[in-house]
């Protein structure tokens, strides 16, 4: 058990259950069949809850084919849903569900936020699916390590301090690095690897921006200004980021700043652009009833800067992002306009938005998950304030977002570079230093 009482208890399920999600966003990358079937258990727990959190907003869902999507988009077959998924999502109370005669679905209700946020309730959801000890080795493992970088001796012993034999606690060990949820860097003072997660950043036991102001000058004016830009400004450019952009690779491949990319091949003109967030911080994420690490904020937010900044000038752009977030988390929707029915459709998919289409081939937005919406507007005005402009909520955004590449993908696309990557690794193997000294101080491992 992780820390002491019921509080203790529940930081514990939370970080969990936001570990199922870490390799639920890691799976897309994990390509060895074997490795898959050993950890089923796991990525069928985050699949349940991408279902479920999709739903989230809608209440009660009748339309058999609207879930049947939003199931295909969570990667679930037609029959899983209605054998495994819906059963199991019922029993651990997070939605509700009836069946027709003829064995279609007739409806589904989803209660996130009624009987717990998506993170405590995939914990639930995976106590009634049964994980492997291999597998729940392999969840403290993504827990142990985006808590603070241990070295390989420290982590395995923190996994079997959870009730893990050694040989399975190796196995998971081995499980989080061959799916590069965890990453190890080597370490020639201890002589040992240090094992990391990209996500330990954000715990909020370690002030960031504090923590680097201690590192030697090199290090600390390479990554300090990266990651204010980062805090300051969600959603900035990676080429409004300045500094040298080996080492803004690096900070990328370790997680000190997360990049999300949009990319769209309208026209026949491929596109993308890249937007630079903070990490995820923990301790915030434990207060919402979603999880950041499904990085819906993140999609919402490319969604209205790329309709901003890459939409073809005279074919129309969104014209002031701020006026059009701004009237669609107070009246719940924007429109009409003929471009709402076919430019959100990414956005559609998870479940943030509605495209609610009129006869006439026009369409309004609708507003689905408030909570996404709503913290993007505070993203979008650190971002870029109140563009000046016609004040107009212009919903044009000619070049349609195609595909949007999540903070893990773009960490698997990101080349080795000796130089800049000997800058992170030296600040990852003082950060387990700082976490050492505050775990003296209060342990968020237990005794």
């Amino acid at each position: 058990m992780v820390g002491t009482g019921q509080d203790g208890a529940d930081a514990a399920e939370r970080r969990l259950g936001r570990a199922v999600i870490f390799l639920l966003q890691q799976a897309p990358m994990v390509t060895n069949n074997v490795i898959r079937a050993d950890i089923a258990t796991l990525l069928r727990a985050g699949q349940a809850m991408d279902f479920a959190s999709r739903l989230h907003g809608f209440s009660r869902v009748s339309s058999p084919d609207l879930i049947r999507q939003f199931a295909r988009q969570a990667g679930i077959a037609d029959m899983d849903l209605v054998s495994q998924i819906l059963p199991v999502l019922k029993q651990a109370d997070v939605i509700d569900y009836a069946l027709d005669s003829d064995g279609t679905i007739a409806h589904v209700e989803e209660f996130i936020g009624v009987s717990g946020t998506v993170i405590q309730q995939a914990f639930k959801v995976l106590g009634i699916l049964g994980p492997s000890e291999n597998e729940l080795a392999l969840l403290h493992s993504i827990e142990i390590a985006s808590w603070a970088p241990l070295t390989k001796t420290q982590h395995l012993d923190q996994i079997v301090r959870r009730g893990i034999v050694d040989d399975a606690a190796a196995k998971g060990l081995g499980y989080s690095l061959a799916t590069s949820v965890n990453r190890r860097v080597f370490s020639s003072d201890l002589n040992e690897d240090v094992v990391f997660n990209p996500n330990v950043w954000g715990t909020g036991q370690v002030q960031i921006a504090s923590f680097l102001q201690s590192l030697p000058p090199n290090e600390r004016d390479a990554l300090l200004a990266i990651c204010e830009k980062a805090t300051a400004r969600p959603g900035s450019t990676l080429d409004v980021m300045g500094g040298n952009p080996a080492i803004i690779r690096s900070a990328r491949k370790v997680g000190l700043i997360q990049a999300a990319t949009v990319k769209s091949s309208a026209h026949g003109q491929p596109l993308s652009q890249t937007y630079v967030f903070s990490p995820l911080v923990q301790t915030a994420d434990d207060q919402s009833t979603t999880t950041e690490a499904l990085h819906l904020r993140k999609l919402f937010l490319a969604h209205i800067l790329f309709g901003q900044e890459k939409a073809r000038l005279g074919l129309g752009r969104i014209n002031d992002p701020v006026v059009l977030v701004s009237k669609l988390v107070n009246s719940g929707s924007v429109g009409p306009a003929t471009n709402i029915g076919t430019d959100y459709h990414l956005l559609e998919s998870a479940g943030v938005v509605r495209v609610e289409e009129l006869p006439n081939g026009r369409a309004f937005l609708k507003l689905i998950k408030e909570e996404i919406v709503r913290d993007g507007l505070d993203w979008l005005q650190a971002s870029v304030g109140n563009i000046p402009g016609s004040g107009s909520s212009s919903l044009k955004m000619e070049n349609i977002p195609g595909s949007f590449m999540t903070p893990e993908e773009d960490r698997s696309m990101m080349p080795v570079d000796a130089a800049s990557d000997e800058i992170t690794t030296a600040a990852i193997l003082e950060l387990r230093k700082e976490a050492q000294r505050a775990v003296r101080h209060e342990s968020p491992f237990g005794r």
